[in-house]
């Protein structure tokens, strides 16, 4: 399980039993429409839906004015669907949207976050929207529609109201719905102070910053004392607070800004808690989890570009390990990776930094991993929980309860790779199958490849196998030929094989030793093992017992023995391999018996050329 902060929409159809209950046909054929319409949007505004249980839809986004939005873009779609529609039979979503503390798990969302975006949607009327009041502070004045301010509301199964604000869609059904007393149409929020946003003024921020690193190092004034308390006195400190509750009043220490900042979000007072956030980053904390928290707050209400700005600012300032290490995580994709890893190189020493290493790889942030990618991750996990056996960990932690939902998800992810490394492959394969024209290799390889190339012995250059005609799905590109041909003379050597990987990564080169005897023999006794029902066979009149097929595969035969009926075997005459022509057999040799007058059945065991015996197969006279 991952926390994390995100804005979060829910919505359901309003009287969605009765439109079931009177044609059950229609109601489910326009939910699959309604849907459809909840996806696209979702989908264009960077979001993700994450659970659709019965009527019910929820969706995750980036940013508290991208769900808006693309909430305002589903009711107006709606509406148009419903048009021509009779009143009693229209299909209306409720909407509720707010910013909020979530926990991801395999792929679905659960917390806080959810649960009062789901009391929102409960609050909104039938074709409207509901949103928090850390939602209007961001989106009031980005988007251009009116909101109504509700007032704080008492919620199901909710311990603090919830302050709320509507849409006022006028001309939906919704901007029609009779005004609730006390409501009344609120203002666009006053920009916040400019030392709250994360395009703060430099030098504002820059002085404030100095002030407190100066003022700490030369009076030792209270107001910064918290960076002189060791790390275990700080995270016993705010585990009190956690369990005491409510808000400490001139907080000034970190565990206290931090509990004061957990405990505005969990109310939904995004402007509050980022508030005591960004003092408790000031101090120059190395709490990685409060950056964490701090930075996925401000990735939900400004995007990842301005929470980028904000930790630019901030690990400049405050000369931050942690500070620097959440700025990486705020970039995307190969960028994000390439910082993350530099970090990492730097500062040996910041222990927590190898979980974020490994979430890198991770199946759930490449999709589909490389053989690389699962060694690197493996290798990240064990240096992380390396450093927590050493008691490296804690120190960078004000949350204790945060590091064991780390460490539980490290051990977990650290045993499956174990398990899979131990029963996986991790080196390519390779089958020799001899021709009279030559040899033709067969290459398997432990994972999705682009490229294949090959060099016998240990000089020269590598030769590419080309590509096929066919797309592999699961690189999306054309699949390398994963064979190749060696001229019949080849002497014992060893061949070397590299690849691509999905990825495009250079894998190997990896030594195949190549023996040309024991590949013939191996190859031969291969095909005689696939192909048994072929040893023998009897001709049309039943007079003769044919064993072609042994004679022609007889370099992996040290003895074929064949019995008629429950007589004792003979031992068929085979003529010597020849490696230079193996499937040939010679004029004068016949591969074939006279069968008595009265034959049933006969029967043929082999012992092959490293002494192991066949079972004995039986071959019927028709």
């Amino acid at each position: 399980m991952q926390r994390k902060i995100a804005a979060i929409l829910a919505a359901d159809v309003a009287q969605y039993s009765r439109l079931v209950a009177e044609d059950e046909e229609d109601a489910l054929a326009r939910l699959a429409s309604s849907r459809e319409v909840f996806d696209e949007f979702v989908g264009k505004a960077g979001g993700r839906v994450f659970n659709t249980a019965g009527d019910a839809v929820f969706a995750e986004f980036p940013s508290a004015v991208e769900a808006v939005r693309c909430a305002i873009d589903i009711q107006e779609s709606l509406r148009t669907q419903n048009l021509g529609v009779p009143q009693r039979r229209q299909m209306l979503f409720r909407i509720g949207v707010t910013i909020g503390d979530v926990v991801e798990r395999d792929g679905d969302l659960l917390g806080d976050g959810v649960n009062i975006a789901a009391r929102l949607e409960g609050l909104a009327e039938p074709g409207g929207i509901c949103v928090s009041r850390s939602v209007f502070e961001q989106v009031g004045n980005k988007i251009s529609v009116p909101f109504r301010d509700i007032g704080a509301q008492e919620v199901k199964n909710i311990p603090q109201p919830v302050h709320a604000f509507v849409v006022d869609m006028a001309g939906t059904v919704a901007g029609e719905w009779r005004r609730a007393p006390g409501s009344r149409l609120a203002p666009p929020p006053k920009p916040a102070p400019r030392w709250r946003t994360p395009a703060a003024a430099a030098g504002v921020f820059l002085i404030a910053a100095a002030a407190a690193l100066t003022f700490t190092k030369h009076s030792g004034g209270p107001a910064f004392a918290p960076v002189g308390l060791s790390p275990s006195d700080s995270a016993e400190a705010y585990a009190v607070l956690a369990k005491s509750g409510g808000v400490v009043q001139d907080a000034r220490t970190a565990p206290e800004l931090y509990h004061n900042a957990r405990t505005f979000e969990a109310r939904g007072d995004a402007a509050s808690a980022r508030r005591d956030y960004l003092a408790l980053a000031e101090l120059g904390t190395e709490a990685l989890d409060a950056h964490l928290r701090f930075a996925a707050l401000l990735r939900a209400q400004d995007g990842r570009a301005g929470a980028r700005e904000a930790y630019d600012r901030l690990r400049e300032a405050t000369g931050s390990g942690a500070a620097a290490l959440v700025h990486a995580t705020l970039f995307d994709g190969a960028e994000r990776r390439r910082r993350i890893e530099a970090f990492v190189a730097a500062r040996p020493d910041f222990s927590p930094a190898q979980m974020l290493l490994a979430d890198e790889y991770s199946d759930d942030r490449v999709g589909a991993q490389t053989i690389g990618d699962r060694r690197k991750e493996k290798a990240a996990l064990a240096a992380f929980l390396a450093a927590d056996a050493e008691g490296g960990l804690t120190p960078f932690f004000l949350d204790h309860s945060a590091l064991a939902e780390w460490l539980e998800r490290a051990r977990r992810r650290h045993a499956a790779l174990e398990a899979e490394h131990a029963t996986a492959r991790g080196a390519p394969a390779a089958q020799f199958m001899r021709s009279n024209a030559g040899w033709t290799v067969s290459v398997s390889l432990p994972e999705p490849a682009v490229a294949l190339a090959w060099r016998l012995g240990e000089t020269g250059e590598f030769s590419a196998t080309g590509e096929t005609a066919a797309i592999d799905q699961r690189t999306g590109r054309l699949m390398p030929n994963l064979s190749f041909d060696l001229p019949p003379d080849t002497p014992p050597s060893t061949l070397w094989i590299k690849y691509e990987d999905a990825s495009s990564r250079a894998v190997g080169p990896f030594p195949v030793s190549f023996d040309p005897h024991r590949a013939l023999v191996d190859g031969h006794r291969d095909l005689l093992e696939r192909f048994w029902n072929n040893w023998a066979a009897f001709s049309p009149d039943g007079r003769l017992v044919y064993y072609t097929q042994l004679m022609s595969y007889r370099c992996a035969i040290a003895k074929a023995e064949l019995g008629f009926d429950d007589k004792p075997p003979t031992v068929l005459p085979m003529p010597p391999c020849d490696e230079r022509n193996p499937y040939s057999i010679p004029a004068d040799a016949a591969p074939y018996l006279k069968a008595p007058a009265g034959l049933k059945a006969v029967s043929v065991r082999l012992t092959y050329s490293n002494g192991e015996q066949s079972k004995a197969r039986v071959f019927r006279r028709q």
